[in-house]
């Protein structure tokens, strides 16, 4: 039984486009949907088993309705993706001159694709928004000499309109980001892969920064990374990252498992192969240098160590603070509170991979320079 494949429609848009091209002679049924939402429900309804929905473009950036259904949808994942070429055009009723033309409708998207274009050659005309390229193109079939739909040759083809100008989208290399949603996780392994996945950062100073630091000093490459409203308060916010590998890799799988330590949310939107077709300037794993030099990772080393003195100058103010906030109240030394780190930092080291015994001889050290620290506070 041939699987059903819901793209944004109706027949004509971009969408069913890069379907048709990302799976190729494969046997499927194509579903057309009104829009992205009901792509996103058809998938969670199970009327059909994947989704191709349109993720980010080269111009405009994210389509965010896109990642914002995502959140919704935990049980889905991102399976595959596709970056394809978008030509826009002008399109009209046979016959139909630009100078007549009084109204323009088009996906927003495509509009905004096409902005410097319509204000250079058709300033007096009204814009107007719908659902898709496609349905643009329908609308603009039904209707008067006076409307235009911007879209593509396969829409102008399929709703008997001529192009009346073509490639009018303002920026020339013009790529669309399309994703195939599932249920289902893509299973496949391979080199060429590519990893998603959002998370949230505890409100602290430098909470980003932390993360990020954890995937370039494990060499890995990111492709993006955007933040959205996490929706829930002013000032919280959810960062999508998009990186270079597969989550089985032993050293990616160790430098999430740290993400995920870190984030107060943490949640993979799927594995995938790396599109390697047309319009992507990204090179596959396998094309990239991931075999760090000697000299590479003794840099690495030495960001580690400008780090640990950083922190440890952070903990020494902190530590001084506390001491300024005891005198007089409380006794400088805590013998319960260092047990308690102590078993911490045991526990951790041995998640880490780090002699035990050695991390808690270091911080025997360091409760020692400490309390000496807030003996001379109080004595001062």
């Amino acid at each position: 039984m041939a699987e059903k494949y819901g793209y944004l429609g109706p027949a004509g848009t971009y969408c069913e486009e890069a379907l048709s091209v990302y799976l190729g002679g494969k046997n499927y049924k194509a579903v057309s949907c009104s829009g992205i939402d009901k792509v996103i429900f058809s998938l969670l309804a199970d009327d059909i088993t994947h989704g191709m929905v349109p993720l980010e473009n080269s111009t405009e950036g994210t389509v965010n309705v896109t990642l914002d259904l995502m959140m919704t949808a935990p049980e889905l994942k991102i399976t595959g993706e596709i970056i394809m070429p978008i030509r826009h055009n002008l399109l009209a009723r046979p016959g139909t001159k630009k100078e007549a033309v009084t109204a323009v409708i088009s996906h927003p998207q495509a509009l905004a694709q096409c902005r410097k274009y319509l204000t250079e050659n058709l300033p007096q005309v009204s814009v107007y928004e719908v659902g898709s390229t496609a349905e643009a193109a329908r609308i603009t079939a039904g209707n008067g000499d006076c409307i235009a739909a911007i879209g593509n040759e396969a829409a102008a083809a399929r709703y008997g309109l001529e192009i009346i100008d073509r490639d009018i989208h303002d920026c020339k290399e013009n790529c669309t980001r399309f994703v195939v949603l599932s249920k289902q996780e893509n299973t496949a392994v391979s080199a060429d892969s590519k990893t998603s996945l959002v998370i949230s950062i505890t409100d602290r100073p430098g909470g980003l920064y932390q993360v990020l630091k954890e995937f370039a000093l494990n060499n890995i490459n990111l492709t993006r990374i955007e933040s959205r409203p996490a929706k829930r308060s002013l000032g919280e916010y959810l960062f999508f990252i998009d990186l270079v590998g597969h989550l089985e890799d032993p050293v990616i799988k160790n430098c999430l498992e740290a993400v995920k330590d870190m984030s107060a949310s943490f949640r993979i939107l799927g594995c995938y192969p790396i599109w390697g077709g047309a319009c992507t300037g990204q090179k596959k794993v396998s094309e990239q240098h991931i075999s760090p030099s000697v000299e590479e990772l003794r840099q690495n080393i030495d960001i580690i160590d400008y780090q640990l003195v950083d922190l440890l100058a952070q903990r020494t103010q902190m530590v001084s603070w506390i001491g300024s906030l005891k005198q007089g109240i409380q006794a400088v030394r805590d013998k319960k509170r260092e047990q308690e780190i102590l078993e911490r930092v045991r526990h951790n080291a041995i998640r880490k991979g780090v002699n035990p015994n050695l991390m808690e001889q270091v911080y025997k050290i360091l409760f020692e320079h400490f309390v000496d620290l807030q003996v001379k506070q109080q004595n001062s």
